[in-house]
């Protein structure tokens, strides 16, 4: 999968732990890149992990 930038720092964000948008949250869980628990906790799938180390343009 190819990210843009704001897609690439929504994932960043998620792994990290910092808060982000419902609507980047939403984006997120539909692709199924990302999970949210019922108390709004959201953490990066397996999917999202491996695609966002992979991504060309990831953060080191």
């Amino acid at each position: 999968m190819n990210f843009n930038v704001q897609q690439r720092q929504v994932l960043e964000s998620i792994r990290d732990g910092r808060k982000v948008s419902e609507m980047d949250a939403n984006w997120a869980v539909n692709k199924e890149l990302a999970t949210q628990g019922e108390d709004g906790d959201i953490d990066l799938t397996q999917l999202g992990r491996s695609q966002i180390d992979r991504s060309p343009n990831a953060s080191v």
